[in-house]
């Protein structure tokens, strides 16, 4: 997997052109353990297959955070260090969503 430079793309921001029509792997990605990794691989393949860009979409919060506040929320990996692993993936960039 190599590595890219991460694409920050914020909330109301337009899409850049060449990300447009994209594949997208959505999910936490927190720690990226060996079901993110195949949510990642089979983002990555079916980019390629079609020739088109690869995105990941993280939530901040987490969405469990938001629908249930009162119950703790562990994170592995702190939110401002979870596009690495996307990008190290190959990934042309990643989203993140604020809030639900």
């Amino acid at each position: 997997m190599s590595s890219q430079p991460i694409l920050r793309l914020r909330q109301g921001a337009p899409t850049p052109a060449d990300l447009r029509g994209g594949v997208v792997a959505i999910g936490n990605f927190d720690g990226v353990h060996r079901g993110h990794q195949t949510v990642l691989r089979c983002a990555l393949d079916e980019g390629h297959r079609r020739g088109l860009p690869v995105l990941a979409l993280t939530f901040e919060p987490h969405p469990r955070a938001v629908c249930r506040p009162e119950e703790p929320m562990f994170t592995l990996t702190p939110p401002g260090m979870r596009a690495r692993p996307g990008a190290d993936a190959g990934s042309a960039g990643r989203t993140r969503a604020r809030g639900l």
